[in-house]
C-alpha cells in the first residue's frame, strides 16, 4: 500500500472516530402556543435543525426520534418538559440520544414568543442553565437570532460557571482610578487563580447597551437579569468604604531627624452572588494596611499620591483579598492551584514568611515619638 493510501485510509479511521465521538442530538417538534398557525411551527421545527453548526453533536433525524419514543411509550413530544418520574427514566433508554432540544413558540399580541431549553435525555432533567427565551416580531427575526442563540445552549459545560466581576460599589471619596484599577486587579489574580471569568471589557459593554452600566447594589431580582445578560454562573462586586492614604508627620527625638511616612489603608467586602437567584453565597471582608517604607527610597522618591494608591491596590488585591475569595465555599472546588496545595504541606514548626509591606499602624509607630498631629488623608 503507498503513502497516498496509507493517509486515505487513516483520514477515514480519524473521521469515523470524531463521528462516533460526538453526542446525538435530537430536536423535538416544538409546541405551538396562542393560536400559532402550523405551517408556522413546521417552518420554525425546520429552522431550528439547520441552525445545529456544531461538530460536537450528530443530529438525529425526526423519524429516528419519533419512533425511538414510540418505543418507550412517549407518544407526544409536547411533554417533553414535565415528564413524571417513571416517564423521565424511560426517556433515558432512548439510544444513544445525550440531549433533546425541546421549544415552545406562542403568539402574544403583534409579537411572538420563544422558549428554549435543553432536556439531558439521559436523566430527563432541563438544565435551567441552558435555557433561552427570545421574543421578535415575526419569524424572519426568529431565524436572524435563533443560530447564535443555539450555538450558546450547545456550548461547553464549562463555559456555563463563568463568573463575572462587577463594578465595586465605592462608599468613601477616592480618586477616579480606584474603580477601574481595582477590578483590573482583581481580574489578572483571579484568572492566575484558574477563575473562568467573562471578560471584563465585554462585561461593560453589555451592560452600557443595556442601559445597565451604573450599578450600584442591587436587589435579588436585578442581580438575575445581570446573570441572565452576562450569562454566567456567578456574579463578584467589592463593596469598599475605606481608601485612603495617610501622611502621617514623624520626629525622632534622638537623631532630630521629622518629616512624613505614608500608609496605605483599603477596607471593605467583596460579594460573591448567585446569577441564578441574586441571593449572597458570601461576603469576604477584608481590612489591609501596607507600609510604604518596605519600598526603597530610590523607587518612590518621585511618587505621587496617586503613585502610592495604585501600589496599594496592586500589593493587597493578589496577596490579602483573592486568597480570601478563594477560600470562600463557592469556590471551594474550582480554584485551588498546586502551589495552594502545596502550601498545605508545609511543615508546621516552619514559621509562616512575613509578607513584606503589610505591617499594623501601632506596628509602625511603635517607638517612634510622633508629633502628636492627627494623620492626615490625602483625600478628605
Amino acid at each position: 500500500m503507498n503513502l497516498k493510501k496509507l493517509l486515505v485510509v487513516f483520514a477515514c479511521i480519524v473521521l469515523s472516530a470524531g463521528a462516533f465521538a460526538a453526542d446525538k442530538l435530537a430536536v423535538a417538534e416544538p409546541v405551538g402556543k396562542g393560536g400559532v398557525p402550523a405551517a408556522d411551527i413546521e417552518a420554525f421545527w425546520g429552522i431550528l435543525e439547520s441552525s445545529i453548526q456544531s461538530d460536537e453533536y450528530t443530529l438525529v433525524s425526526r423519524g429516528a426520534l419519533k419512533q425511538m419514543m414510540e418505543e418507550i411509550g412517549l407518544t407526544t413530544e409536547s411533554d417533553l418538559v414535565s415528564l413524571n418520574s417513571r416517564q423521565k427514566a424511560r426517556l433515558g433508554e432512548i439510544e444513544g440520544v445525550k440531549y433533546i432540544l425541546v421549544s415552545e413558540i406562542g403568539k402574544f399580541g403583534t409579537r411572538l414568543n420563544c422558549t428554549l431549553r435543553i432536556l439531558d435525555a439521559t436523566t430527563g432533567e432541563i438544565d435551567q442553565a441552558r435555557t433561552a427565551n427570545l421574543r421578535v416580531k415575526d419569524l424572519d427575526e426568529l431565524a436572524d437570532q435563533i443560530e447564535a442563540t443555539i450555538q450558546k445552549l450547545l456550548s461547553d459545560d464549562k463555559a456555563l460557571h463563568r463568573s463575572a466581576i462587577l463594578a465595586p460599589v465605592i462608599k468613601v471619596s477616592a480618586p477616579a482610578y480606584l474603580s477601574e484599577d481595582f477590578n483590573v486587579r482583581l481580574e489578572s489574580a483571579m484568572l492566575e487563580k484558574g477563575l473562568r471569568l467573562q471578560n471584563l471589557q465585554s462585561v461593560s459593554k453589555i451592560l452600557k447597551k443595556n442601559d445597565m452600566d451604573n450599578l450600584g447594589e442591587l436587589e435579588p431580582k436585578m442581580y438575575v437579569k445581570v446573570g441572565k445578560l452576562l450569562e454566567v454562573e456567578m456574579l463578584i462586586q467589592a463593596a469598599i468604604t475605606r481608601f485612603e492614604i495617610e501622611k502621617i508627620a514623624y520626629n525622632v527625638a534622638e537623631t532630630g531627624a521629622s518629616g512624613f511616612r505614608y500608609i496605605g489603608n483599603l477596607e471593605g467586602s467583596v460579594h460573591i452572588i448567585s446569577a441564578q437567584t441574586g441571593e449572597m453565597l458570601g461576603s469576604v471582608p477584608f481590612e489591609e494596611r501596607v507600609d510604604f517604607r518596605t519600598i526603597p527610597i530610590s523607587t518612590r522618591r518621585d511618587w505621587t499620591v496617586d503613585d502610592y494608591g495604585k501600589y496599594l491596590i496592586r500589593t493587597i488585591i493578589p496577596q490579602k483579598i483573592v486568597p480570601g475569595i478563594m477560600k470562600s465555599p463557592a469556590f471551594k472546588d474550582k480554584t485551588e492551584t498546586k502551589a495552594d496545595a502545596e502550601g498545605k504541606k508545609a511543615p508546621a514548626d516552619k514559621p509562616a514568611p512575613k509578607t513584606s509591606g503589610l505591617i499594623g499602624l501601632d506596628e509602625l509607630l511603635k517607638g517612634t515619638p510622633a508629633t502628636g498631629k492627627k494623620p492626615e488623608n490625602v483625600w478628605e
